[in-house]
């Protein structure tokens, strides 16, 4: 039962209010092609600084990130290889929504997830931006039978995000973070039975995304 609910729970991940699977593709594949989004600024003043420079530029090329996903223009370092993209459509307040999805089970208690969408153009504006997020986490917390313990207003490159967490049904520790880039809405975090992914492995996970170009 517990697998059942927390399969459910993760094909749920964007907490809409209408929700239906059209298409299942695994691609692992983007995983290939590791490179880092983030460019250095090269100062030649002297030599000295030339090389240091270049030291510095070949470390930031180094992804440590375990995935990375074109498409989505974002890495983050799950444990192992996450099945997917699931793609959903999802129908809410802005329209339908096309939902990209990654998994990695770790047991049949505990999942590690990542999500994309894209949104309208003009659904997201700066003035709406902190209600969205925390209507979507509420939302999604709600459906779940739970609601949100706790939750913290976070940047990313400028960008507004929130993190949350609750407990749900049975044990079901949930923590979450999301970001709109743009229009663009990340959700990406961690479901698990008594405590199989701690907080601290939970928190690991998601502050190792990154945006990537």
């Amino acid at each position: 039962m517990r697998k059942y609910f927390l399969s459910l729970a993760v094909c749920g991940l964007l907490f809409s209010t209408a929700c239906y699977q059209t298409t299942t593709t695994n691609n692992n594949n983007n995983q290939s092609n590791k490179q880092n989004g983030q460019n250095t600024e090269v100062v030649n003043n002297n030599n000295n600084e030339n090389q240091e420079t270049k030291k510095e530029e070949k470390e930031d090329n180094i992804d440590k990130n375990s995935f990375q996903n074109a498409n989505g223009k974002f890495s983050i370092n799950f444990p192992g290889d996450p099945e997917g993209p699931v793609k959903s459509e999802l129908k809410n307040k802005a329209g339908i929504i096309v939902n990209y999805q990654f998994t990695y089970q770790k047991s049949d208690n505990a999942f590690y997830f990542a999500t994309y969408s894209d949104y309208p153009v003009g659904a997201i504006t700066d003035s709406n931006v902190e209600e969205a997020l925390k209507s979507q986490a509420e939302t999604f917390m709600k459906n779940m039978g739970g609601k949100i313990e706790k939750s913290d207003s976070e940047r990313l490159n400028g960008n507004k995000g929130l993190t949350f967490s609750g407990v749900v049904r049975d044990s079901l520790n949930v923590n979450m973070r999301s970001y709109f880039v743009g229009k663009r809405y990340y959700q990406f975090g961690t479901m698990a039975y008594n405590s199989e992914i701690s907080d601290k492995e939970a928190k690991k996970f998601m502050n190792s995304f990154k945006l990537i170009k």
